[in-house]
């Protein structure tokens, strides 16, 4: 008589689909990530120039699909609710500029501690005076509460795709080290 495998105890579950969020709600706590390793690159000192890298490394990364999601996603939904979109959009290029900045600098510099100090106040100003405060109020006021859903639910889905994406973290890596090749080239 033959034996039958014993049967599966366990069903593989799916996994679990995140509570719906609004897009603003998204916003904020990617945010909070942007907070939390700026609060780590500042609180790490000189003496770990490894740990700094890595830290500004993960924050050029956060940040470079932070304002992926908004500008390919947000921004375009909800720029008829709110004119403070044009002025985000000039923010973010200042944000750019000084994550730029700041990947060019030794981790331990000076010059590094002065770079992440502007764009500490660039990026507080950012997100937390001009979109927390400002213009994420006027939109939930405004914006339908679907509307809002249904793009958290996207951002959410692109920031994971981005998250997962081999051939990003490759273009983000390509794009730090072209940064500081340029910066060494041109210092005297």
């Amino acid at each position: 008589m033959r034996r039958r495998p014993p049967a599966l105890t366990h069903v593989r579950e799916a996994p679990a689909r995140q509570e719906p969020k609004k897009a603003t709600r998204v916003l904020v706590e990617h945010h909070e990530v942007l907070r939390d390793l700026m609060r780590k690159l500042t609180e790490t000192p000189r003496s770990e120039p490894g740990r700094r890298r890595a830290l500004a490394d993960e924050l050029f990364d956060e940040l470079w699909m932070h304002e992926r999601i908004e500008e390919e996603i947000f921004y375009p939904a909800v720029r008829d609710i709110t004119p403070a979109i044009a002025a985000a959009w000039s923010e973010h290029r200042q944000l750019s500029d000084q994550l730029a900045a700041l990947t060019c600098a030794g981790p331990h510099t000076e010059r590094f501690d002065r770079e992440l100090g502007v764009l500490r106040d660039v990026l507080r100003s950012h997100a937390h005076l001009d979109e927390e405060q400002h213009m994420f109020p006027e939109i939930e006021r405004f914006a339908d509460e679907e509307l809002l859903l249904d793009l958290g639910d996207r951002l959410q889905a692109r920031l994971r795709r981005l998250r997962s994406s081999r051939r990003f973290r490759t273009l983000l890596r390509l794009q730090r080290a072209l940064l500081r090749r340029t910066a060494r080239s041109a210092a005297p």
